[in-house]
């Protein structure tokens, strides 16, 4: 009896401490919790970061770098390697690294020994292999062992049915199989690589096909100005025989200034050809047409005299910057001017007429010049399908995607015995572009944008736009945007309105839980449609694109502060 009340006067305090076990163990416990959901949190910020990195990539190069860089800090990774697969080759190309600079080809016919074996397997199984211990896999096929990681996982690149290539990440500290939360990661993360390399091996095909053009073009104007060439080069020649046969004799002022000025002539006329064959500037820049146009007129002037043309030149002295590419302007502007004196070269009258005029914030150049009237093609619009098949057109179709590019049109008119090109561009009034045009407003934070547009030209236009006011922008195909919106974080997509650009209302509608803001660009401004989209958080960006009506909805995307 004595014993059981001594035991209930000592329940409360058995109680006491019982509940403060638990309190304390619960405090642990949820402290715990709180830094394994940070630590996580800090994970999937990492990954997020990593991924939008790896879609901005412009080189495969950068991938692996940032690859080889980040994932050991977020994974059980202590080596990272970037195989890429070589058709012309058929092996696996290692992507040299800061970590490992070394690069290392293993043929897919005759894997070598090591690790490239299993990168092998996996490309050919293209499936994902996860490899606990590397000293007792069969897999890998070595001698010594020592210098592997102890386990290692093989991750195939996958891209629209294609294997791209295989990421290898081992483990040196410890064997074991990497878990499946970083299975699925890096699964995801190889995905995404292989996408971005999707993505520059088309760019890569886009400025190989411009550079290609640009390269005709410049064969066509060697062709058309040889005998120009010729001739000051003969003069040369001929008053340099005639002042050396008189020898002793001081040579005549006249003859000194004509050798001057033949001499002259050939130096520019090979400066012409080295300029316009040149690589351009990277980033847009003002280029003052006007000038550029006069330049090209003083250019061809010597060869249109000796076709017998008559040319005039009203080109307006004003400046007319417009924010671009000078190399790209100028052939042009050049491509039409050869095109235009090869026909009027063939008409009665043998004239060419080139004049400027600046309208509201567009500049309007005409080259207009007579045309063979016998001749049925002179009423065949060069810019046809016809007539580019038939190669007389000297490039006008790229001339036109180029135009378009900038923000312009390119038209073709005719009338009986004549026709005309007219250019038009819109002039860049802005006090800052004048300045440079690298003086952007820089952001209050640097902005992840999707760029969905078909068209080479234009696209490179607003990633200019876009990267020099300090974006990230990453240029995806209509029918991968709903997919890529979902796995990254974009705070805006500019549309570009095309023909072949995809249903854009249907794509709004599945991505407007994944994207804040959709900018719809378009040649022409609808005030319904502008209105309707800005009632949805949506813009509608006319062109030619105004710096005011950019930097508005930029400003918008991620406010000051």
């Amino acid at each position: 009896m004595a014993l059981f009340a001594a035991i209930i006067l000592m329940l409360p305090a058995l109680l006491g401490g019982n509940a403060l076990l638990a309190i304390g163990i619960f405090v642990v416990a949820w402290r715990l919790r709180a830094r394994r959901v940070k630590r996580q949190q800090e994970t999937l910020r990492v990954f997020h970061g990593l991924s939008e990195e790896i879609i901005a990539a412009t080189t495969p190069a950068a991938i692996a770098e940032k690859l080889a860089t980040v994932l050991p800090t977020v994974t059980q990774a202590g080596s990272v390697n970037l195989y890429l697969f070589q058709r012309r080759t058929k092996s696996l190309e290692r992507v040299p690294t800061t970590a490992d600079p070394e690069p290392m080809a293993a043929s897919i016919d005759a894997p070598p020994e090591g690790l490239a074996n299993a990168a092998v397997v996996c490309f050919r199984n293209r499936t994902l292999l996860n490899i606990p211990d590397v000293r007792r896999n069969p897999l890998v096929k070595v001698g010594s062992k020592m210098s592997l990681p102890r386990s290692a996982m093989f991750v195939p690149l996958y891209s629209q049915q294609e294997t791209l290539g295989v990421l290898e990440i081992g483990n040196a500290r410890r064997p074991g199989f990497f878990p499946p939360e970083e299975q699925a990661a890096v699964q995801h993360l190889a995905n995404l690589a292989a996408a971005a390399l999707k993505l520059q091996e088309r760019q890569a095909m886009r400025e190989q096909l411009f550079h290609s053009e640009k390269l005709a073009a410049t064969g066509q104007l060697i062709s058309g100005v040889a005998g120009e060439l010729r001739t000051p080069l003969e003069n040369i020649v001929q008053l340099a025989a005639t002042l050396a046969a008189h020898q002793g004799v001081a040579p005549s002022q006249r003859d000194l200034l004509r050798l001057v000025g033949e001499s002259q002539r050939a130096s520019e006329i090979v400066s012409h050809l080295v300029s316009f064959a040149r690589e351009d500037e990277p980033g847009p820049q003002l280029v003052d047409v006007n000038s550029l146009a006069a330049e090209l007129v003083r250019f061809r002037e010597p060869e249109w005299k000796g076709l017998g043309l008559r040319s005039e030149n009203r080109l307006s002295s004003d400046d007319a910057p417009v924010l671009g590419s000078r190399g790209q302007i100028e052939q042009v502007l050049l491509n039409l001017l050869i095109h235009a004196g090869q026909y009027a070269g063939q008409s009665p009258s043998k004239t060419l007429t080139i004049q400027s005029s600046a309208i509201g914030k567009r500049l309007v150049v005409e080259i207009e010049y007579s045309t063979p009237r016998e001749d049925s093609s002179s009423h065949i619009d060069p810019f046809s399908a016809g007539s580019l098949l038939k190669g007389d057109a000297l490039g006008l179709g790229v001339c036109k995607s180029i135009v378009r590019s900038h923000g312009g049109e390119i038209r073709f008119r005719r009338r009986s015995g004549a026709a005309r090109f007219e250019v038009e561009m819109p002039i860049t009034r802005d006090a800052d572009q004048q300045n440079g045009a690298g003086d952007l407003r820089k952001p209050s934070r640097p902005l992840t944008l999707m760029l969905v547009d078909p068209n080479p030209g234009t696209q490179r236009q607003l990633l200019s736009l876009l990267s020099d006011r300090g974006h990230r922008t990453v240029p995806v195909a209509s029918h991968t945007a709903i997919d890529l919106s979902q796995r990254l974080r974009f705070d805006a997509i500019f549309w570009v309105l095309h023909p072949n650009s995809g249903t854009w209302t249907e794509s709004r509608e599945a991505m407007r839980a994944h994207v804040p803001v959709f900018v719809l660009v378009s040649d022409g401004y609808d005030q319904e449609l502008a209105r309707h989209l800005e009632q949805h958080q949506g813009f509608l960006l006319p062109r030619p694109i105004q710096d005011a009506d950019l930097d508005r909805i930029l400003a918008h995307t991620a406010p000051a502060g």
